[in-house]
């Protein structure tokens, strides 16, 4: 499939597709409708962004943090409930992808081929500002990453914690992310901190459909 290169035309699409989130709020949580809709807006962020992109990540990512309704042990309630928020949130993520492309269009001096750092960010960027916190750029995934590194005041600890996060993050975000790779970095983070594996959690879960071995 070709890239858009007319980032006009781009933006349409995804405002084309931030149309029809009011009304894929009424139909049934995670069915047809919302599933032909997510995957359709996945390959309009990719035709702009190119295969794999952080941007795609980021929509995939998007509302997911702490959220686990698919299973059927939640109530219907509380499954429309977290499926609304996740429209939301990827209601949010979009309106930023337009953001971007308009940064793109018209922002003086922006070249679209620039150089980021591990976050989605400009290279002279602080990584442990709160830019991060601030940017549509950075996936939800980088968000949460970002946030446990931020707590770390420790050089040494921080190295080694960034060291694993990143390779965490990078190998999940591969188009067949490897198990063996995966446990070592998990199992590191288990031992760091309850919380901080359980707010990593839900993004394993989100791509276990394509782990591999």
């Amino acid at each position: 499939m070709s890239q858009i290169e007319d980032l006009g035309a781009a933006k349409q699409l995804i405002e084309m597709q931030l149309k029809d989130i009011d009304n894929i709020g009424t139909k049934v949580p995670y069915g047809l409708e919302y599933s032909f809709w997510e995957n359709f807006t996945a390959k309009i962020i990719d035709r702009i962004y190119g295969n794999d992109s952080r941007q795609r990540h980021g929509f995939e990512q998007a509302g997911r943090g702490g959220c686990f309704s698919v299973f059927d042990t939640y109530s219907e309630h509380q499954r429309r409930e977290d499926f609304l928020e996740i429209l939301s949130c990827k209601k949010e993520y979009l309106e930023n992808l337009i953001k971007d492309l308009d940064v793109r269009t018209h922002g003086p001096g922006h070249k679209a081929s620039e150089g980021t750092n591990e976050f989605g960010l400009p290279p002279e960027s602080d990584v442990y500002s709160e830019e991060i916190s601030k940017t549509g750029d950075a996936s939800p995934l980088d968000h949460a990453v970002y946030e446990i590194l931020s707590k770390i005041k420790d050089p040494a600890l921080l190295k080694e914690a960034r060291l694993n996060l990143i390779a965490l993050r990078d190998e999940l975000l591969r188009p067949k992310p490897s198990w063996a790779r995966l446990k070592h970095h998990m199992i590191w983070l288990i031992e760091f901190g309850k919380e901080e594996f359980f707010s990593i959690l839900p993004f394993v879960v989100l791509y276990i459909r394509k782990i591999s071995d």
